[in-house]
């Protein structure tokens, strides 16, 4: 995710996000060494391990006073503590072949906030980074924030989109102007880029499939088709044609109807100039 420069309150000079899908089965231990690599203090869960019946995200983290081996990791609960809209674990984390030393690293597990649904309470979603960014303040070296649901894009995507919004207030006052389509354009330009990555790749592998049986029906050479338009302009080979971005597919553009319909609710709760 993009990075947020703020300096507001003589707090860290950069805020960072990883945003990232719920835990699978098989990505458990590498969501842990992520976290440790990233040197990452807060972790921001936004969703339910099982929501109206269906698996979301697999337990990653141990019972409470529990220690777990997750492949290279060990995480230890130290406790928890139970609040209306979420609970806040405090774990810690240590690397197997590193001695014994610990990172401390704070859960909020935020569970009622369900998939395809929108809150009526803008408070209740208020709440969340402003605790999140007071606890990344008190801890030293936090590294970057990670926020996850299940599959990483609606409601973690509204909870940066807020925190970046809530800094930008922080340092400029309440009076201070915002743009909110264009703060929701910086996180989905990333997301349109690799839609846009996959559509050339199936582009160019449909072409190369096609050259390659034109070159054995005519006994020639088969040459490779490239993926870059300058690649393709150099040398004898056909080039694709002129490219033209298609929409993304249904299911990305749910989730990016979901942010802007959010964001359009907080927008009627307060108005900024």
């Amino acid at each position: 995710m993009p990075e947020f420069e703020t300096k507001c309150n003589n707090s860290k000079p950069k805020k960072s996000y990883i945003a990232t899908q719920g835990c699978l089965q098989t990505t458990v231990n590498d969501f842990w060494r992520m976290v440790f690599q990233e040197n990452s203090g807060v972790i921001v869960m936004t969703m339910k391990e099982v929501e109206r019946g269906k698996s979301k995200c697999v337990k990653h983290w141990p019972d409470e006073y529990a220690l777990k081996e997750y492949g290279v990791m060990l995480v230890r609960n130290v406790r928890e503590s139970t609040a209306h809209d979420y609970t806040l674990r405090k774990l810690k984390l240590s690397n197997v072949g590193q001695g014994n030393t610990e990172r401390t690293v704070w859960q909020y597990h935020f569970q009622i906030w369900l998939d395809h649904r929108v809150l009526s309470n803008p408070g209740v979603v208020l709440d969340l980074p402003e605790k999140v960014h007071h606890k990344r303040e008190s801890t030293m070296d936090a590294g970057l924030v990670v926020v996850h649901c299940s599959a990483g894009i609606g409601r973690t995507g509204m909870v940066i989109v807020i925190d970046i919004l809530i800094d930008i207030i922080r340092e400029k006052g309440v009076d201070c102007d915002i743009d909110v389509p264009q703060t929701i354009q910086m996180t989905e330009a990333l997301y349109q880029f690799i839609y846009m990555a996959v559509q050339r790749y199936i582009e160019t592998l449909q072409l190369r499939i096609e050259q390659k049986q034109k070159s054995k029906r005519k006994g020639q050479e088969y040459i490779n088709i490239k993926y870059s338009l300058a690649d393709q302009m150099s040398g004898n080979q056909s080039p694709l044609p002129p490219y033209t971005p298609k929409p993304p597919c249904a299911e990305m553009r749910e989730d990016s109807a979901r942010v802007y319909e959010n964001v359009g609710l907080m927008q009627q709760q307060k108005s900024f100039r």
